[in-house]
């Protein structure tokens, strides 16, 4: 039973409910003599006859009974099916999963969690914390990822969102805007620990530089370091998008120049591959609040992202 056709099932189907030709074939809108040819096609396929033919009535046999029962059995798995991709489409049910950097990337991602979790509550959406989002993307452990530092592949799309740049920050107003990273240096620091991204990029400036860093508190937590800086302890260096994201009305910060700290925030996906419904209403959401944080941007791409995401 190698050629067994859903229509042939679905004009079986049809006919062992109205136990009748004629009716049937008008139901599905075929002529009788093309459902009587179509059963027969059935019946050789199987090998037995599927309906007693008693003068003008039929009825099914015992082998035209196990075909209906699992023939209905098939009919409801594919309406589920076709349910559920429907529900999946429209967003209903579904999972996202997004693959960042450890550091303020993941404090943007988590937050716009917030807003889709309130839109779309039946979406479950996983976020994985790794240094390896690129390989997270091509192995389809993620959706889509974002990073600062990327490896090229041949295989996936890499488009940027927006230059991150790095403050630093204090409880003390200061006249000058801009300070160089030498004099951060000097200064007592709290610090993320070396495998959040923007202390990476403090690592190797200061190496480049030939200054030691050596921070007198090191925590994960941006509420501990914003707390220890609004008491006086010290001073550090977080990202602008950390610093807009959280309660930092108390807190002053400058721009480090000499060499200035920045990087590049990418969004990571696999070329010329599906985006589910979930992932292009995230990256929408997050098109949005770049915008709305007046990051620096390239047009050209987000105009693109947009494009790629409608």
């Amino acid at each position: 039973m190698n050629s067994i056709e859903l229509r042939h099932l679905e004009y079986f189907l049809m006919v062992s409910k109205e136990l009748h030709f004629t009716k049937a074939a008008e139901k599905l809108g075929i002529s009788q003599p093309t459902l009587s040819h179509q059963i027969k096609m059935l019946e050789q396929e199987i090998g037995y006859p599927l309906f007693n033919r008693v003068g003008k009535k039929i009825e099914l046999t015992q082998v035209g009974e196990i075909v209906q029962q699992e023939a209905l059995n098939i009919q409801g798995s594919i309406q589920s099916m076709s349910s559920q991709i429907a529900a999946f489409t429209k967003l209903e049910i579904g999972e996202l999963k997004i693959a960042v950097l450890p550091g303020e990337i993941t404090d943007l991602v988590s937050t716009l969690c917030i807003q889709f979790n309130h839109l779309y509550p039946n979406i479950k959406v996983f976020i994985q914390t790794t240094d390896q989002v690129e390989k997270a993307v091509l192995e389809n452990r993620a959706d889509f990822g974002i990073g600062f530092h990327l490896n090229q592949y041949d295989l996936l799309q890499m488009t940027k969102l927006y230059d991150e740049e790095f403050y630093l920050i204090s409880n003390q107003s200061n006249v000058e805007q801009r300070v160089s990273f030498s004099s951060v240096l000097d200064s007592p620091l709290i610090l993320f620990p070396s495998m959040h991204q923007c202390r990476k990029i403090l690592d190797k400036t200061s190496y480049e530089v030939g200054k030691p860093l050596e921070p007198i508190v090191e925590t994960s937590s941006i509420e501990s370091i914003l707390n220890l800086v609004r008491s006086g302890v010290g001073r550090s260096v977080v990202s602008r998008t950390l610093y807009e994201f959280y309660d930092t009305e108390d807190i002053f910060f400058q721009l480090i120049e000499k060499p200035s700290l920045n990087g590049e925030v990418y969004l990571i996906m696999k070329k010329n591959c599906f985006i589910n419904y979930a992932a292009r209403k995230y990256i929408k959401l997050l098109v949005r609040e770049i915008e709305k944080l007046h990051f620096q941007t390239n047009k050209g791409s987000i105009t693109s992202l947009r494009s790629s995401t409608l």
